[in-house]
Order: C-alpha cells, then sequence, then structure tokens
C-alpha cells in the first residue's frame, strides 16, 4: 500500500481505507465514523474457479446507505446509474466532499475505480453482492441482489443527482482525453 503523506484525502478515501481494514478484521474507529462490518476490499481479487454467474442490477439510477435514512451525518451513501451491468455513481457522506466512481458487476461483486476528488487519483474498491436482498434482478426475477453493508432507499434527492451527474460528465471528459 503506497504512502500519500501530505495529500489531501476526500472523506470517501478514508471512508474506503476505514471499510478496508474493518474487512480484514481489524478494529478501527477514527472520528465519528466506525465502519466494522462492511465487507469490501480496496485489493483486486483474482475470481476462484468455482465462481458464480454475474448479476447485476436492472438498468436504472440507485442509491444505497449504510443508513436506512437518507442524509445520516457519518455515513456513506452511494448513488449510481446501472446501464447493461456498467455503473457510474457518486460515493460521499453527507455535508461532505464526494468522490466519483465507475465499474461494472463482476461474479459476486461490484468492482469499481474510485477517482479522489482531491488529488485525482483512481483507486479500486470492491463491494460485494447480496443475493438475499429485496432488489429483484434483471435475468432472473427470483434471484434477489443487493449490496453488502448498504441499505437501498427509495428517494433520489434533487442533490444525488446533482453528484450522479457531475460524475458522469467528469468521467465521460476522462474517457473523451484519454482517446
Amino acid at each position: 500500500m503506497q504512502s500519500q503523506k501530505n495529500q489531501p484525502r476526500s472523506n470517501w478515501s478514508k471512508l474506503a481505507n476505514r471499510i478496508n481494514i474493518a474487512a480484514m478484521g481489524v478494529v478501527l474507529s477514527v472520528g465519528a465514523v466506525a465502519l466494522s462490518g462492511l465487507p469490501a476490499s480496496a485489493n483486486p481479487k483474482a475470481p476462484s474457479a468455482n465462481a458464480s454467474s454475474t448479476v447485476s442490477l436492472p438498468d436504472g439510477v440507485y442509491l444505497y446507505g449504510q443508513s436506512t435514512q437518507p442524509n445520516e451525518i457519518g455515513k456513506g451513501y452511494f448513488v449510481f446509474e446501472s446501464k447493461k451491468g456498467q455503473v457510474v455513481g457518486a460515493l460521499y457522506m453527507p455535508h461532505s466532499s464526494f468522490d466519483c466512481a465507475e465499474g461494472s458487476f463482476k461474479n459476486d461483486q461490484l468492482a469499481l475505480t474510485v477517482t479522489n476528488s482531491y488529488d485525482r487519483a483512481a483507486n479500486p474498491f470492491e463491494i460485494a453482492i447480496d443475493r438475499t436482498s429485496t432488489v429483484a434482478s434483471s435475468g432472473d426475477p427470483s434471484l434477489k441482489v443487493g449490496l453488502q453493508g448498504f441499505h437501498k432507499l427509495d428517494a433520489v434527492t434533487e442533490n444525488d443527482q446533482r453528484m450522479l451527474n457531475t460524475c458522469k460528465a467528469d468521467l465521460q471528459g476522462q474517457a473523451k482525453a484519454s482517446k
């Protein structure tokens, strides 16, 4: 893991780092955010030989949060658009900055690249798929999928949509610039 001393980090990057530490089984509480149960990893893993088929969400805009209530201080939220298994979205904590993310559903995880809003560094980040959630899969209505450690929230606010649109435009601009 590379050290980035003296570089500002967004709250989501800090949150992702804490999630990674929690997933490794280390209990860490920094400030008001304690994330000891969110199963995610910032290290990509090779798929196992017996990996199950890839699942995804139907096309649409989704909001997931660590809380069942929107805009709870100290909790992380992920607003994203899923389109044919590809995801673009914003990871944020209320009253803070947000980071843009893009990726896709791969096997039993949502594999993302998160772009830090401060230093523009891109970091891998995965969120495990929860097959017992109440969100129906596009391929098989009997198969239920969601994001582990997150609750699906029904109302996407105007601010959520603003962050999502900003990330979509930003990531499109990056794609055009790299061509």
